[in-house]
């Protein structure tokens, strides 16, 4: 069965079902009501937000990050996506359920033996169906991982191959103090921080691709450019920060 005919994941294709919409709306008001009150939030650079889809991404400190990444940018729960390991989140229903009540899941294959069973090639597609309606948005961790604050993991090549195979800009972020709200391997939050997000520029993949029609080899030498930019854009904005 083609992945966008799959009654599965209907949901990411079209419009969602009601259910799911106001548990999102509910759970967005929620994150900005704490954004708010609990733990403020400066932001800035939301001038620099594309009017089209995007492929939002940040350094990654704390569980907080995607909620921050979607109330800085004023795109509530319904207009987000993550990828999440399709054997974990999606073989099991009420998993599958449960979960895309407050965030919108798209299922990506974790490599067995260097096979994935449910192929990129389907991921890609349900993530360019996403965003195609009503201009919906990604968010993705070139880290992979938590990190130590201030501290940059080497980017993996993924959101710049998204970026390129979907037409879509990398919109990155820094985020300062996520550590200090909820740090890595706690439940709850700790006592209440100020927290900072710095919205830079748009990176558009067009910029990189020094062909009109690339060929393989083009697109993976621009895949390894743009993510260099990527890292080198984020790297600088959070010496700044963090010191």
């Amino acid at each position: 069965m083609d992945v966008l005919n799959n009654p599965k994941y209907s949901y990411l294709i079209k419009k969602q079902p009601f259910y799911y919409k106001i548990f999102k709306t509910l759970f967005y008001y929620y994150s900005r009501t704490v954004f708010k009150i609990y733990t403020p939030v400066t932001v800035q650079g939301q001038e620099n937000i594309p009017d089209d889809s995007f492929i939002a991404c940040s350094n990654h400190n704390s569980h907080l990050d995607v909620a921050l990444l979607s109330v800085s940018t004023k795109k509530n729960y319904n207009q987000m996506a993550m990828l999440a390991a399709k054997d974990y989140f999606f073989d099991s229903w009420i998993r599958r359920i449960s979960i895309n009540m407050v965030m919108n899941l798209i299922p990506i294959d974790r490599k067995v033996n260097g096979v994935r069973n449910f192929s990129i090639e389907n991921t890609l597609s349900l993530c360019k169906a996403f965003m195609d309606f009503e201009k919906r948005n990604l968010i993705m961790f070139p880290e992979g991982t938590r990190g130590n604050p201030g501290e940059l993991l080497p980017f993996h090549l993924g959101t710049a191959k998204f970026s390129i195979h979907l037409n879509k800009p990398i919109l990155p972020a820094v985020i300062y103090g996520s550590h200090l709200v909820w740090p890595r391997g706690k439940i709850f939050f700790s006592w209440p921080k100020r927290i900072k997000v710095i919205i830079l520029k748009p990176i558009y993949p067009g910029n990189f691709l020094k062909e009109k029609n690339p060929s393989k080899d083009s697109i993976q030498e621009a895949t390894k450019e743009m993510t260099e930019f990527l890292e080198n854009q984020i790297k600088e904005k959070t010496k700044l920060l963090y010191g």
